[in-house]
This record gives structure tokens, sequence and C-alpha cells, in this order.
């Protein structure tokens, strides 16, 4: 075979470049650019192992803080700050937080393997709530979401900040305390009102002005209590003597100490806030304000509106054949028929608390007879003629046995105090307390009886004669015996325990006379200290 030789000069070419090759390979090593790549590839595979992994779990409320555990199950560390947890509640409603406003115990970077106990601030605040409540949890960190259900601790959750918050000081100037719980009235005026201790009130126009006219960007609440949120009623605006009011009932449950004085807070949101929507029943609002939001049996002792309902009340027959009848008057009591008797009883009956109570009925008549009754702490199951006591008239209205009650008497075949009379009356002793005359003529009339362990009260107020809504507004301006100017009232002493059984009762009644009977709305709730309300002081932008 013949091989042809590589000539001198190409063979001393090739020797430079394979010699020039190793040197460059050489110094590559030497200098790490091989470890660069090297590194870049290994820093790939390494992202592509890292995983985000955790669990959530014992989400609970406690002092209105909402705690969390969480632990990271993964093999990198978990930023809380990056994170987002949303809640869901009952109804499908979310709140969304982010992981800025997430404290944990451990730090907010959560090493590998570590479990964290964390809670949430910036005033955002939980309350026990059994029918708005969390139902779950989805917490979310780079891209990956863990969802807990919340089986058992039902809470809910609200946004207060700091910057729409004013502290309510309630006053008892009195030297007993209030009843617990207590309905307290907070009214927020354009200017100076004059109605009597009953009512307690601040002039302050700022404050005044932020409120919407159905009050519905107003709620009360406590930061200090596992019942974040109080049950207020809002009874809509007062107008008297050109000063306007806006007038809430809040129910407290501790009540407010002789001599000493409870801070509540008032939060007023932006001018399209609808609270009613988020924490109904917490706050809601008279049907007269706006519908659907009436929350009263949360807040007063008993409470019924009866436009076309019965609103959770019951009615019963003591005589004849007509049954009590939800109208769009109220419900209608007597059918303009004699010999009738009836009666309704609130969803709570049998539960009214022995406190002094005041029990304010609005409700309409026709002229003829008989009577309307308030009967308090009877014995419901025993019902008889409230006539016998006293041998007065009254035909078949009936009363339940071993109360305290007041008949509005209206028959006008005889003068008082058999007929014409409001008469009280005490079917523990079977007295005829006392009485004072009353209108046979017909009309809406607002009533009251006040009741507690040694003093009744009772009086009434012709509100309109014709048949009209009476406003709820009565409950500020009345009862009339606050002022004894006004007259049309009577009252006892008394000189045995008028709590008998935890109950009331309204009742109707005809004999041969007949007329028709509507009752339109009915309030029980404590009675003030010496009848003196506490006052209320506000100062705004409370820090809470």
């Amino acid at each position: 075979m013949y091989i042809r030789s590589i000539s001198p000069i190409v063979a001393s070419i090739l020797i430079i470049v394979i010699t020039v090759a190793i040197a460059g390979l050489f110094y590559a090593f030497t200098s790490g650019i091989f470890g660069s790549l090297t590194s870049s590839s290994n820093n790939l595979v390494n992202q592509q192992s890292q995983i985000v992994s955790f669990t959530i779990n014992n989400v609970y409320c406690s002092n209105n803080i909402i705690y969390f555990n969480i632990y990271n199950k993964g093999n990198i560390p978990i930023n809380i700050n990056n994170s987002q947890i949303i809640f869901t509640d009952n109804y499908g409603n979310t709140i969304s937080i982010n992981g800025s406003n997430i404290i944990c115990n451990n730090g907010n970077i959560i090493p590998i393997g570590s479990n964290s106990l964390c809670y949430i601030i910036n005033n955002y605040f939980c309350y026990y709530s059994y029918i708005d409540y969390i139902k779950s949890t989805n917490f979310i960190y780079n891209g990956i979401n863990y969802n807990y259900e919340i089986l058992n601790n039902k809470f809910n959750i609200i946004y207060l900040p700091n910057s729409s918050s004013y502290q309510v000081t309630l006053y008892n100037t009195q030297s007993i305390s209030t009843p617990s719980p207590f309905q307290q009235d907070i009214a927020i005026c354009n200017g100076s009102i004059n109605i009597g201790n009953n009512f307690a009130y601040v002039n302050n126009l700022t404050l005044f002005n932020q409120i919407n006219p159905n009050g519905q960007n107003v709620l009360f609440f406590n930061p200090n209590s596992n019942q974040l949120l109080y049950y207020s009623w809002y009874e809509g605006q007062l107008n008297y003597n050109g000063v306007t009011c806006d007038v809430w009932w809040v129910n407290i449950p501790q009540g407010i100490p002789a001599n000493s004085n409870v801070t509540i807070y008032m939060y007023v949101g932006n001018s399209s806030a609808n609270y009613y929507s988020q924490y109904y029943p917490y706050v809601g609002a008279s049907p007269q304000v706006i519908s659907g939001y009436d929350n009263g049996q949360a807040v007063f002792i008993a409470y019924g509106y009866f436009n076309n309902t019965f609103d959770g009340w019951s009615g019963y027959i003591f005589t004849g054949s007509y049954s009590p009848t939800a109208t769009s008057y109220g419900i209608e009591m007597l059918n303009n028929n004699g010999d009738e008797g009836t009666y309704i009883l609130p969803p709570n009956n049998g539960n009214i608390p022995k406190i002094p109570l005041i029990v304010e009925e609005a409700w309409y008549y026709t002229g003829g007879a008989d009577a309307n009754i308030i009967a308090l702490f009877g014995n419901t199951n025993q019902q008889f003629s409230a006539g016998t006591i006293g041998s007065t008239g009254g035909g078949y209205t009936p009363a339940s046995n071993l109360s305290t009650f007041v008949q509005f008497q209206y028959w006008s075949g005889a003068s008082p105090p058999y007929s014409q009379a409001v008469m009280l009356k005490s079917a523990v002793t079977n007295q005829y307390l006392n009485y004072t005359s009353f209108p046979t003529s017909g009309g809406t009339v607002y009533s009251y009886l006040i009741v507690n362990s040694s003093y009744a009260q009772t009086g009434y107020y012709i509100y309109n004669s014709n048949q009209v809504w009476a406003p709820l507004t009565l409950l500020d301006t009345y009862p009339l015996s606050y002022n004894s100017n006004y007259g049309n009232y009577t009252y006892a002493n008394l000189n045995y325990n008028p709590f008998q059984y935890p109950t009331l009762e309204i009742g109707a009644g005809t004999g041969w006379a007949s007329s028709y009977q509507y009752v339109e709305w009915v309030v029980a709730r404590a009675y003030p200290p010496n009848g003196v309300m506490p006052s209320i002081y506000i100062i705004a932008y409370a820090v809470i």
C-alpha cells in the first residue's frame, strides 16, 4: 500500500492547533467556566425539585381574634407575607385577607418541617354566630392552595378600621343597676331635645350627617368580648320640636351597674355601606324604615310587628269561633261580633325574664265593646274573663290566671270605674287596683304596662282618631307616665310577688256588644332604673 506523507509545514500547523486547544481546555477548567455551567444545570434540577406543600388546621376564634395552625411539609420555607387566606361563610360570601395582615408566633418565615400558630391583625375581628358563620378556609401560597372545612367553631368575621370608630360611654346615674339584659336607647341628634329622663341622646351634627337616612351604615360592637356585635335595632328618625334624631335600641347583655358606666363602640361606615345585608340579625331596622331586616326579637325582651304577619306569635280562641287573623291592619283580634274572646302569645312565651319590665302596644279599636288587655307573669294555660275581677265590664275578654294586667275597657254603657276606664288589676290577689278614664269613640292607641317587684303602672295615648299605623318612635316620647303633666295613667303599689310565671299575653274580647280590634305592634323591654335611661357620651374616632 502506498501512503502519501504529510508535508512538514502542515504537520507543524496541526501541532500548533492541538497545543492551543489543549491549553484552552486547561484554562477553562482552572478558571471555573465549566463549573458555572455545571452549577446552572444543578440549579435547574433543584428548582424543578422544590416542593411547596402545607396543611392548615384548627381554625378558630378566641377573644375576637382569628387563629389557625400551618405546617410546612414542603422542602422550601414559606413566607406568610406573600400568602392569601380566603374565608367563606355558609351563604357563600367570602372575605379575603392578605398575608401582610397575618402574624405567626415563630416569625413569618416558616421553616421546612415546622408548625406555627398564626393570627390575623389589622382590625379583622371574629365573633360567635350560629346564623351566619365561616364554613371553610382556603390558604393560598405560590399558586398552591389548601382548603380546610370548619366544622364546630361557628364564628364570622368583620373588618372595622379605627378611623370610623366612636367610643360610646353609657352612664347609669341611679343607685340601682339596670336589668340584665338591658335595652339602651342611643340617639344621635342635630340639636338639643328635651323629652325627659327616659330618652338618652347626644347633640352631634357632624356624626348625625354621617348616618344614612335608614341607619344601615351603623353598627355597635365590643372588641373586648366574645359577643363582638351587640344586637341593635334602628327605630328610625324621631322629629320633635324641629330637632331630628337617629334612634337605635341596643341590647346590652351585661346591663349597667349602679352609679357606674360601660363602654361600647359605634362604627359608622361610608354612605354606601349596607350592614343590614352583611350583619343581620345583629344589625337590623324597624319595618317602618326598611323592609326585610326587622331584628326586633333579637333586641327586645319580646317583640312583634304585625303587618300581614303573626311575626312568630301564636293566636288562641278563648270564647266563640273567631280566631286571631293577620291582616294589613295588624292582627285582627275582634271581628265585630258579640261574645268573642281571643289572645296572642309571643314566640318566647314562658321565657320572659323576671326583671322590671315595660310592655308597649299599638292597637286600633272601633266604638262598641269591650276591651284590650296587657297581662304579665300569669299562667297562660289558665284563662278567665277579666271582668270578673271587680265585677266590671269586659265581656269575654281573657286574662291569664295569676297575672298582673291592665284592661282598657271601652264599652260606653257604664261609667268608670265599671267601664270607660283603664283598669289596673291583679289576678294574684283578685283585686281591682286602680283606674283612670278611657274614651269609647275608637281610634289608634298607644298603651303600656310597667311591672316591677313592688309597683305597677299603666297609661295610654290616643295617637289618631282613625285607623293608622302608629309610629314606633312613640317608644321615645312615651310612656306618658314619665311626665305626669300628660295624664292618662294610673298606678298602684303591690303587696305581693307579681312574678308568678315568665309570660306575656295580649288579649281582646266582647260581650253582647261588639267591635273591631287590631293589634299593630308590641314591644317589651327592660324598664330603666327609676325610669331614668342611662345617659350617653361619645368620643369621636376612638382607638380600639
